[in-house]
């Protein structure tokens, strides 16, 4: 099956999740939370093994499969081997896992274009799915700092923090690569809405407020847990990729 954009979206953004995953501190926060997200890791590559294009499926199965060996070292509590395991499924997935995407879809990444344009192409493209990765893992941090000891307040401020400024980036990003292509809203939505007004707004108005207000949710208050503002920024998040996907932006 090819299902783009959301093969690549969920790609990126699950390679991204693992990256901040296991940059986690395995010394304070408990296996069990690591053995969770894993394994939603690995079914998340089995998802894109379905969405991915027949030739390249092969890819994400494997990465599901280091996110499962994972999963089992965190489960027999060897956090040293889980974070070996992770850090392999991360990288490979936020490196090859991509590329070889993006090279079987060819009008995702026109080469045609200038060698500025790609960089920002690119940049686009880690950055919206780094957006969605990061808000996930807040949530999940979010979430279990009720019952984990370990994920202390500071540990969910750096992230969400983090976050905010990787939704700034991107919305800088999006603006220059709108101003390079030099076609800024002539492709109509239906009669008086334009798909990159709409992306604008999502991603430099309405994302940037959401991970600001997160951010300081959690940064002046101990009880605040900012859930619903982080499944917000996931769904928003997503929403815009679909749209600079489809625009290339």
């Amino acid at each position: 099956m090819d299902v783009y954009p959301a093969d690549l979206i969920l790609a990126v953004a699950t390679a991204s999740a693992t990256i901040f995953l296991g940059a986690l501190p395995t010394k304070n926060i408990r296996s069990p939370f690591f053995a969770r997200e894993t394994l939603k890791a690995a079914f998340a590559w089995g998802l894109v093994a379905i969405l991915s294009p027949a030739a390249i499926l092969h890819f994400p199965v494997i990465f599901a499969i280091l996110c499962l060996a994972a999963w089992k070292s965190f489960r027999s509590e060897s956090a040293l081997s889980g974070k070996l395991w992770l850090g392999l499924a991360s990288g490979l997935g936020i490196s090859i896992g991509v590329v070889f995407i993006l090279a079987v879809t060819p009008q995702t990444y026109p080469t045609e274009a200038s060698l500025a344009e790609q960089t920002l192409l690119l940049a686009s493209i880690y950055l919206g799915g780094a957006i969605i990765g990061l808000a996930y893992v807040c949530y999940a941090l979010a979430q279990s700092s009720k019952i984990n000891p370990g994920i202390t307040a500071s540990i969910v401020q750096r992230y969400t923090g983090l976050l905010l400024t990787l939704v700034l980036a991107r919305g800088v990003v999006m603006l220059g690569s709108s101003v390079l292509s030099l076609d800024f809203g002539l492709r109509p939505l239906s009669p008086g809405l334009d798909l990159e007004y709409l992306l604008v707004f999502l991603a430099v108005i309405i994302l940037p407020i959401f991970a600001f207000f997160a951010r300081r949710s959690v940064r002046f208050s101990s009880r605040a847990q900012p859930t619903r503002l982080l499944v917000a920024i996931c769904l928003v998040g997503a929403a815009a990729e679909f749209l600079a996907r489809l625009l290339k932006v």
